[in-house]
């Protein structure tokens, strides 16, 4: 390839000379004068020879036209693209009716005792003052309920604060170490809109109850100072992610409130205007309902009603209390605008006192909120309902209110053991009252199962259950 670029360069001077024109070697020559002008004389006449010869060298370096070298290239500058924009999900996880009764404070003062080396004093009733730990009851639960970027619990008693009386059923005041125990395993939202909201028989229990849990940096939903403060939207923030939580209860066990604090009684202009307000702050809508009949795995038709009307207004989700049982979870279409709304109609119990087998069959909700990142989308996602098992055991008594009922701990169905079932408080209870509860017959594994696949559909239930 060299040897033809000499030649040509060669043919080209040759040409040029012919011409009279200046000339400059392309391959590093030194630069000819014109040749056959006036003023040149025949010192000045071209060399012997025009075309070099094979030996003549002329340095690569100074070619007009050098060649790349072997195996390098002037690539590009590599142009970094954005990376495609990423959803956000926040996981949510909601746990049913916390009832603490009598037999569930001592519990949490025998659990105490036994970790710190102390007595229980059975001779004196409850109170504040006393040391408590119900953590032991959540531990199979408590990394479940921590790991979720949202946990909701509907705390159905709740507190009067120091120098109250702790009491239990029917009009409960609660130690105020339960609460501090629920912030400890992660709840973030705690709803007080229930049946027992006013079993102080006056506002006392929310007044206490609302700042004491916000102090514990938990969030209460269910107290409104005065009717125009339901304007008020409780919000509630996760990565970008806003959320709107609204709570509503069918009753307050017959027992008024005379003071401006405003119930949040189901109503259809208040949750029309509520939910309303909601769609305008938030990006998702979710309401908390304590309605139905207790101890029924049925749905009435007050809940149908409401149902239709939270589906007609767009809620995004319905987290149903208060039955004390399972009832049916279902995803539910508004016909007009395709928006769906999941729809569980109870989680049945979380932690409580009472005894009978479908008390103690319950549920755990958990599902995932996406946000799209390209069109700002909400979608409910992976809803499921994990089922779980509240134990217990029958020891002695020992107060006018004390059932007798100790060793409080929630297990997940499939965790739970035959050896578990003997030893339970239902199968004592069931013998002694000579009924049962569940779908089947008597208190076993299997009657829970067929108990839970009669009421809760596979699609929401995980692989192992269906």
């Amino acid at each position: 390839m060299f040897r033809f670029k000499r030649l040509t360069a060669c043919l080209l001077c040759v040409l040029l000379l012919c011409c009279g024109c200046s000339f400059v070697d392309p391959l590093g020559g030194e630069s000819a004068e014109s040749f056959g002008g006036s003023n040149a004389s025949s010192e000045d006449a071209a060399p012997e020879s025009s075309v070099p010869s094979e030996d003549s060298s002329v340095p690569e370096t100074e070619s007009s036209y050098p060649e790349e070298s072997e195996g390098e290239s002037s690539a590009p500058d590599v142009i970094e693209l954005p990376e495609d924009p990423v959803d956000t999900v926040v996981s949510f996880v909601a746990c049913g009716d916390n009832l603490i009764h009598p037999s569930v404070y001592y519990a949490g003062m025998e659990y105490y005792a036994a970790a710190n080396g102390t007595k229980v004093n059975y001779k004196d009733w409850p109170t504040n003052e006393m040391d408590y730990d119900f953590l032991p009851i959540y531990e199979h639960v408590a990394d479940t309920m921590k790991n979720a970027d949202i946990c909701f619990i509907n705390q159905e008693t709740l507190s009067g604060g120091p120098g109250s009386k702790i009491d239990g059923y029917p009009q409960f005041n609660t130690p105020i170490a339960v609460a501090r125990d629920l912030a400890t395993l992660g709840v973030d939202i705690i709803n007080m809109a229930h049946n027992h909201m006013l079993d102080s028989g006056n506002d006392k229990l929310l007044k206490y109850s609302d700042p004491y849990y916000k102090s514990l940096g938990m969030t209460p939903l269910g107290y409104y100072e005065n009717e125009e403060d339901t304007n008020n939207i409780v919000l509630y923030e996760k990565e970008g992610i806003t959320f709107a939580l609204l709570t509503y209860t069918y009753s307050t066990n017959g027992i008024e409130c005379y003071s401006e604090t405003y119930i949040p009684y189901l109503n259809e202009q208040l949750i029309r205007r509520q939910v309303g307000l909601a769609h305008a702050l938030a990006d998702v809508v979710i309401v908390s309902a304590h309605w139905g009949y207790e101890d029924s795995y049925t749905q009435n038709q007050e809940q149908r009603n409401y149902a239709e009307l939270f589906c007609e207004l767009e809620v995004d989700v319905v987290i149903g209390t208060h039955s004390h049982c399972l009832q049916p979870m279902k995803w539910v279409t508004n016909d007009i605008t395709g928006h769906k709304m999941l729809l569980t109609y109870s989680l049945g119990n979380f932690v409580s006192g009472m005894q009978n087998a479908l008390n103690v069959l319950e549920g755990m909700l958990s599902f995932d909120v996406r946000k799209s990142a390209e069109t700002g989308e909400i979608t409910i996602e992976n809803p499921m309902l994990t089922p779980l098992v509240l134990h217990y055991t029958k020891e002695s008594a020992d107060g006018e209110k004390d059932t007798g009922y100790r060793n409080f701990k929630i297990y997940e169905l499939k965790d739970y053991t035959e050896e578990l079932v003997k030893a339970s408080g239902v199968t004592w209870y069931e013998k002694r009252k000579g009924t049962t509860t569940l779908k089947g017959g008597k208190f076993s594994i299997e009657n829970l199962y067929k108990t839970l696949q009669s009421v809760i559909p596979a699609e929401f239930l995980p692989e192992e259950y269906r």
